[in-house]
Order: structure tokens, then C-alpha cells, then sequence
């Protein structure tokens, strides 16, 4: 409860450009002081809205950025951007804190830590910001409406079974999908927006990464599993592509097939989704790299399996597209770590950085384009502390942004 009660007092020396209802604790403070989790009064929202005089629906369609009300134009008419900017940004954040429990959630109050720094930083450089957290383990609902309603950002909940059933009741507006990569299912509905990067993300990232490097004329060494009866989902796209964009390949059944050299680099792939085979390919991979250090092995985050090694992909030299990634050597990363040392007295974890990033970015976004950001995504990315946010039109509101990492036989590692 240590980092409990010192949230608490964070959110008391908060910027006084930014402000936060407290919700972590229902039932634990009187009732004339703050009203219950589930209570849905409306919060008292400032006229800020930047606004133009209403003009009369014109015959033509308005042109791109025109600075409208909100209500006045139909959602579903895409050639209309609604230019709608608060002064005050509101946002909800929906976490399975646990903050009820003997033992609250240590990663999802790592997140809330991330995204209340997010918020003080943003502040410090004039945002004005009010935050309503809701506790999603401490109620039968995963949202109440009143947080829907209420909120310009709507990060969370996490689960995908949350976030589907959360979704309908938006009414216009969209869910952040802060950590659960399943949820970009639901983007194409139109009501969730994905942060976390698909496994597609990162597989294109790779080919498009191996195209650059492979030397004309050699090719690709594409270690198969073929003890599975059905191909799995991953291994099928990732061949898939690698024939779609022309990439030289030859196929073998182990790394023994592999005729490694001296002095020159053998370019491996490994194509399973079963993790005991990657991780027997990769350490025999990485006996070959200790021997001669020309070893590159490209892969995603599925080859960073628990049966892998540091030092295995060290060896490898693996070269991986992945969603996360900190370079603790980035000064902005060196910044985070000391800030939140200082305010929580702890080490700030995955989940801390993660929260950071996803509160910077679509606070932002909410301050560039207004209400309707989520019809801005893909004229805005950010690279963050951890992970990066690039949108594109299709597929339209799931995340494209993904880092390039590479493990040296030194044992350093950089990103690319």
C-alpha cells in the first residue's frame, strides 16, 4: 500500500494546470467527500470549446478543419473534421487496479504511476488536464456510461472482453485499447482504438527490415516447423509475406541443414508458432554464433520466449521487430527513471512506461485535433519512452509504429 499512498499525494502536487478525481478507493472516504466508483453524477464541464459562429448547413460539404460544434455535423460523414479543442482536456482511465483488495495490482498501479507522470509533464508545459479513474475490478460493470459521457479520452478497459462489451455504448466516441494486442479485432467497428502494435505490425516491419539487408543473390535460411499437423497463424502470414514481397528464401528442417561459414553472415528466420521449437532453434543458432560470430537471426518478439537467453540472442545477433523496447541510454528514458524514483520511491517497471506513453500520446492528439482526434490518428506520431504511435488509413485506428532491435555479439544492445 506504500505506492498507494503515494499516488495520493502525487495527485495533490500535480501541476495546477492539471487536476484528478480520486476513485482508487471506493467506500473508504465519506460519502460527503467524494462520491462512490459507481456513482454517475456529471461532472460540472467549462464552455471552453473553441467555436466559430454556427453557420447555416451549406450545400456543399464544409472543407477539411473547419471549426464547428461537435453535435451539429453527422459522425458518419468523413470528408468533415470537426475542429472541437477544450480548454480543459477530461479523461478516463479504466484499469483493474484491485485497489480494494489486501493486495492491489502492482502492474496496473505501474500504469496509473506512468500516466500521472504523463499528466504533470503535459501540464508543466501549460495542458490543462482533469482525470477520472475508474476502478474495472471493483465493479460488475466494466465502465459505468457516466465515464463514456463524460470524458474526451477514454483509456481502457483492458481486457478484450471488456472492450468489446464497452464499445457499443460509446455513442461517437472511442476506447484506447492500452495494452491487450487481441482488441485490434474490434478497430474496425469503428468505436476502439489499438496501441499496442499487432504481431502483423512487427512482421512487416522485419520483411520490409530483412529486404534492406539481404545482399543480392544470397538468400534467407528459413528454419520450418513442420511436426505441427496445421501451420500456425503467425508462421503462415510471416511465409506468406516473405513470397508476397519477393524475398530469396531456402528452406530447411534445423540449423544442421544451414551451411555456415566463416566470414560470412548466414541470415536465419525461424518460422513456428510453437515456442519450444523457436527456442530450440535459437540456441542452436547461438552455438553457431559463439563460434563465429556470423549468425543473424531475424525475428520478432516471439523469439524473446522465456527458454531464450540473453546471451542466446546475443549470439544470434538476432535482429527483432518488436512492439517495447527502452533504450535506457535516451536521455528523455534517463529523465522518466529519475522523475519517477523521486515521486514514488520505487523503480518504474514495463507497465509504468506503457502508461506514460499511451497518455502522452492521446492527450496530445486531443489537444492538437479536439474531440475528434481519433479523425486525426494518422496525421500525428510520437515516438515515446518505450513504444511509438504511427497510425495509418488502413488498417484504419490500429497502431503501425515498430522498434528495430538489435542484439551485438558485445552484448550491447541498440535500436536501430
Amino acid at each position: 500500500m506504500k505506492k498507494a499512498s503515494i499516488l495520493l499525494l502525487f495527485v495533490c502536487t500535480l501541476s495546477l494546470n492539471a487536476c484528478a478525481q480520486w476513485y482508487l478507493f471506493p467506500g473508504k472516504k465519506k460519502p460527503a467527500e467524494k462520491p462512490p466508483v459507481t456513482d454517475t453524477t456529471q461532472r460540472q464541464r467549462p464552455d471552453s470549446v473553441r467555436m466559430q459562429g454556427l453557420p447555416a448547413r451549406p450545400d456543399s460539404v464544409a472543407t477539411a478543419d473547419t471549426v464547428i460544434h461537435a453535435d451539429w455535423w453527422p459522425d458518419n460523414d468523413p470528408n468533415v473534421f470537426v475542429l472541437d479543442i477544450p480548454d480543459v482536456i477530461h479523461i478516463g482511465l479504466a484499469l483493474p487496479l484491485q485497489a480494494s483488495a489486501q493486495k492491489p495490482s502492482d502492474n496496473f498501479l505501474d500504469f496509473y504511476s506512468g500516466a500521472l507522470l504523463a499528466l504533470r509533464d503535459l501540464g508543466a508545459d501549460g495542458l490543462r488536464a482533469d482525470l477520472q479513474v475508474y476502478d474495472t475490478a471493483d465493479s460488475k460493470t466494466p465502465v459505468p456510461q457516466s465515464l463514456l459521457d463524460e470524458n474526451d479520452v477514454i483509456i481502457g478497459p483492458v481486457s478484450y472482453e471488456e472492450i468489446a462489451a464497452t464499445a457499443p455504448l460509446c455513442s461517437g466516441k472511442v476506447l484506447v485499447s492500452p495494452l491487450e494486442p487481441k482488441a485490434a479485432a474490434l478497430a474496425a467497428e469503428g468505436s476502439v482504438v489499438q496501441a499496442p502494435p499487432t504481431w502483423t505490425a512487427q512482421t512487416d516491419e522485419l520483411i520490409r527490415w530483412i529486404r534492406e539487408e539481404l545482399p543480392v543473390g544470397e538468400s534467407l535460411y528459413v528454419v520450418r516447423d513442420t511436426a505441427s499437423v496445421i501451420q500456425g497463424e503467425q508462421s503462415a502470414y510471416f511465409m506468406a509475406q516473405l513470397q508476397e514481397r519477393g524475398v530469396r528464401y531456402r528452406s530447411v528442417l534445423s540449423t544442421a541443414e544451414i551451411p555456415f561459414e566463416k566470414g560470412r553472415k548466414a541470415r536465419v528466420a525461424v518460422a513456428s508458432d510453437r515456442d519450444n521449437f523457436v527456442t530450440t532453434a535459437v540456441r542452436s543458432l547461438s552455438i553457431e554464433g559463439a563460434r563465429n560470430n556470423d549468425v543473424i537471426l531475424y525475428g520478432t518478439s516471439r523469439v524473446r520466449t522465456n527458454g531464450v537467453s540473453q546471451n542466446d540472442l546475443h549470439n544470434a545477433e538476432a535482429h527483432l521487430a518488436v512492439s517495447y523496447f527502452i533504450d535506457y541510454e535516451d536521455p528523455a528514458v534517463q529523465r522518466f527513471i529519475l522523475a519517477y524514483r523521486a515521486l514514488f520511491q520505487t523503480e518504474p517497471g514495463s507497465f509504468s512506461f506503457q502508461g506514460y506513453d499511451t497518455m502522452h500520446y492521446f492527450v496530445t492528439m486531443c489537444a492538437k485535433y479536439g474531440r475528434q482526434w481519433h479523425r486525426k490518428l494518422s496525421e500525428y506520431g510520437e515516438k515515446g519512452l518505450q513504444a511509438d504511435f504511427r497510425f495509418r488509413e488502413e488498417p484504419a485506428r490500429v497502431n503501425q509504429a515498430v522498434r528495430r532491435v538489435i542484439y551485438h555479439p558485445d552484448l550491447t544492445t541498440t535500436k536501430e
